[in-house]
């Protein structure tokens, strides 16, 4: 079974369906996995956030739906009058107006998130988180790390198993050994073996005029692919 994994989104439902061809999806058969952040500062966190809910549904465990920090913000800012007020002017903006749009109440969504996104994903190839990730099990791991952490990728420190995350957006993706060296950078259309361990970042900073990416792991080997900004 093929894995598909996706970086921040961010609203940026247009770049979704064109990398989603991009990638040729098969989704009666195809593991999709997305690393948190649908929502915020892009055009159209409605449209994302039904889409993966659609899908969720309709394809239930092969439907992986990470928990982002900006996922984590909505469930705590619907709790917290305070945090609801700082949250707009913070990306919240664009998913406040767009729910609204689209009819949906942030507590509606909140609680759908709530059950069905994950702080992190396992199996014997790969860890997903979105933020950060430490070498020992998942399950011990600081939920702030796993939303938050950037330092186990831009320092260069972490070395456990093979973990993909999104949250730091970068100009391409990388891999990042552990081993101390420079974190490489990995090029669409071309065909890597998987690493038993280090990290690689999918955040190409889409909703900031970057690329949206997408990494597809099949048979022990993996390619990217992408799509650019549109910025019309």
């Amino acid at each position: 079974m093929r894995k598909i994994i996706i970086g921040d989104v961010h609203g940026c439902f247009r770049e979704l369906i064109l990398l989603i061809e991009k990638a040729e999806i098969r989704w009666d058969r195809d593991m999709v996995i997305q690393l948190g952040d649908l929502i915020d500062r892009g055009p159209d966190p409605y449209a994302v956030f039904e889409f993966f809910r659609s899908k969720k549904e309709e394809m239930k465990d092969r439907c992986v739906l990470v928990r982002g920090n900006h996922e984590q913000i909505l469930l705590e800012a619907v709790k917290d009058r305070e945090l609801m007020s700082i949250w707009p002017p913070n990306g919240g903006e664009a998913t406040v107006r767009s729910f609204r749009q689209g009819g949906l109440s942030l507590k509606d969504a909140a609680r759908w998130i709530e059950e069905n996104t994950v702080l992190y994903f396992q199996d014997r190839e790969i860890r997903c988180a979105h933020g950060g990730m430490e070498d020992k099990d998942p399950a011990a791991v600081d939920p702030e790390v796993l939303l938050w952490d950037r330092d186990s990728l831009l320092g260069g420190s972490y070395c456990g198993p093979l973990t993909i995350v999104g949250h730091t957006p970068l100009s391409d993706p990388v891999y990042a050994s552990g081993s101390g060296k420079r974190a490489s950078v990995l090029r669409d259309g071309q065909r890597y073996r998987l690493p038993s361990t280090g990290m690689i970042c999918l955040d190409t900073g889409c909703v900031f005029s970057g690329r949206l990416t997408a990494l597809v792991l099949e048979d022990g080997t993996f390619s990217l692919c992408s799509v650019a900004k549109i910025n019309k």
